[in-house]
């Protein structure tokens, strides 16, 4: 049977229980990091909160998990690289995923509303969140937050799939005419990809979940966001993802907090012509906070 949401009244009256949870048995939550683990299970957590799953799995550096919570299985990998990661996540999941499905989530993307599920879903093989700038036949889509069937990890095994980086372009840019046409893979419709998960392309409304560093002012509290910015490796403040959820931020007067990012740069030594511009806009928000306001 499809995912479907358990409980709930339909003869109208008031039901005052714990919101209904989703059943999706023949899916596994898969998440593979070696670099932030602790936020990683987080993001799990998030999903878990909401979903029962069939299985969830974290594939990461065992080193750096003092341990997991209930119901997550810790699968030691070596990944000492982002090319690493999209080769295994082309090539090394098949083995360990067992369900139909498998609903693939980063530490900064989860799930956000379980009750905007499609059971149509589980009838394409890939569904991620619509690329920017793409035609309607490339933009299925990120994969970074997306839903992947076994059929996928199958297929991708073909020798003449060769894997590269990033992963999500390897399958659905790079290899999707041959998926299409010789294994028989199905992408879901850019209608159906906006509806599950957003990335960098607004949504038209809400969706099941999302994906990016720099939409995670939308999903936590100001302290909570804080607190996550400031448990950051540096490395991760080096990218355009910081850099654009740095200048939100500033627009919205969360300082603090793009201070802390702008901190994070400034260790690595980062004297880019964005990265001044970002410290530029920081110090004139701060003058502006600081003048009095003016007399009526």
């Amino acid at each position: 049977m499809n995912g479907r949401m358990n409980g709930g009244r339909t003869d109208g009256m008031r039901d005052d229980r714990a919101p209904a949870r989703l059943a999706l048995p023949q899916v596994t939550l898969v998440c593979v990091d070696n670099r932030t683990p602790a936020l990683a299970l987080a993001a799990m957590q998030r999903c878990r909160e909401q979903i029962d799953f069939g299985d969830a799995v974290l594939f990461t550096d065992l080193a750096r998990v003092a341990d997991a919570p209930a119901g997550i299985r810790l699968v030691a990998t070596a990944i000492d690289s982002v090319p690493a990661y999209s080769e295994f996540m082309l090539r090394g999941l098949l083995p360990h995923v067992a369900t139909p499905h498998l609903l693939v989530v980063q530490w900064d993307g989860y799930v956000l509303d379980a009750a905007c599920w499609d059971p149509a879903w589980l009838e394409t093989d890939y569904i991620g969140a619509p690329l920017r700038g793409e035609p309607p036949g490339r933009s299925v889509g990120n994969g970074g937050f997306s839903l992947r069937s076994r059929r996928l990890l199958q297929a991708l095994q073909d020798p003449a799939i060769t894997p590269e980086h990033p992963e999500d372009t390897c399958i659905c840019h790079t290899h999707r005419a041959r998926l299409e046409q010789v294994h028989g893979i199905r992408f879901a419709t850019p209608a159906q990809a906006a509806r599950f998960a957003y990335e960098r392309v607004a949504p038209p409304g809400p969706t099941f979940g999302f994906h990016g560093l720099f939409n995670l002012h939308r999903h936590l509290a100001p302290d909570a966001l804080h607190a996550l910015v400031l448990s950051l490796p540096d490395s991760l403040a080096r990218g355009l993802d910081a850099h654009d959820l740095c200048a939100t931020l500033i627009r919205q007067g969360r300082l603090d907090t793009a201070a802390a990012l702008l901190a994070m740069r400034r260790r690595l030594g980062m004297h880019d012509r964005r990265t001044w511009r970002l410290r530029a806009r920081l110090a004139w928000a701060r003058l502006r906070g600081r003048r009095p306001a003016p007399a009526r």
